[in-house]
């Protein structure tokens, strides 16, 4: 891509158009926010902050946010996502899976609080789970294992 975006309305039309966009890069001579989007924009506390817009994309319904391939954080279109989930989903629904011992209580906690509020973002979901940021690492497993299941946007 040889112009920079500068909107979030420019990088929904991006991840509406090439369906994955990884956040850094990732697929060899393929495109991710931070290389369609000028660095000093990064962490600038406006709307012009790529850091932002990637939890807006889930909250607005444009993507779902995750890090789906190779443990690296991945936008995935609206359109695509039924398909990626299919890909790398389970068969099992998290309760069959809890009710089994295949996911831990505090995942079942998280993905019953996904649940009820589908448009929760992380930071709020780590609140009202009870989790400190030493539980970061944790958390993130855990909700890694609660969006390859409702993948929610």
């Amino acid at each position: 891509m040889d112009n920079k975006i500068k909107t979030y309305a420019e990088a929904v039309d991006v991840i509406e158009k090439i369906g994955i966009l990884p956040l850094a890069p990732l697929i060899p001579e393929f495109p991710s926010l931070n290389t369609i989007t000028l660095p000093e924009y990064w962490h600038s506390e406006t709307e012009f902050d790529p850091w932002i817009w990637r939890t807006k994309f889930s909250t607005d319904g444009v993507a779902g946010y995750g890090k789906f391939i190779k443990k690296k954080s991945i936008l995935v279109s609206r359109q695509l996502l039924p398909y990626v989930k299919r890909v790398i989903g389970y068969t099992e629904s998290v309760e069959e899976r809890y009710y089994n011992g295949n996911i831990s209580t505090e995942a079942f906690n998280l993905y019953k609080i996904i649940s009820q509020e589908e448009e929760i973002d992380t930071r709020s979901l780590r609140i009202k789970a009870g989790l400190k940021d030493t539980e970061k690492k944790e958390y993130l497993r855990m909700l890694y294992l609660n969006y390859k299941e409702q993948w929610t946007l």
